[in-house]
């Protein structure tokens, strides 16, 4: 194996360590979001279980840490001269990503104090990015 080749395949196996820690942290983190997202919408955030609740806080402060040091390994990645493009435009749409899934979490503030217009704001946010981040993955894949 030539050095373009190791490259290409060390680049393809962060690729998938990234896509399945995302997924990893998205099974783990949706339900809880979920709990969040409906309590807003009925209003009745003030009725979850404290002890729940905290463990909702520290949960999401959790996979925020994990997406950050996803984050930082994709920043070191090496993709191959060809990928190197779209590559970056990957890493600038995880990063956004991140920040908003950052903003998330510090919108779930103690005492069940939730901000939602930065809640709202950063659910959106996240969609959008992980739409954009989907579609590279995908090109990635059509590229490699």
């Amino acid at each position: 194996m030539n050095a373009a080749q190791k490259r290409a395949m060390q680049y393809g196996n962060l690729i998938n360590n990234t896509v399945n820690t995302i997924q990893e942290e998205q099974d783990k983190l949706n339900p809880e979001f979920e709990k969040i997202r409906g309590a807003l919408d009925r209003s009745k955030v003030d009725q979850l279980d404290s002890v729940e609740y905290t463990k909702i806080q520290k949960n999401f402060a959790d996979g925020t840490k994990k997406y950050q040091e996803t984050l930082a390994k994709l920043e070191k990645g090496k993709a191959p001269a060809r990928l190197m493009g779209t590559h970056i435009t990957l890493v600038s749409a995880f990063r956004k990503y991140v920040e908003a899934c950052a903003d998330m979490t510090e919108s779930i503030g103690d005492d069940k104090n939730i901000d939602r217009h930065k809640f709202d704001e950063s659910e959106k946010g996240q969609d959008e990015a992980m739409d954009k981040f989907s579609k590279l993955i995908q090109k990635l894949t059509n590229l490699a």
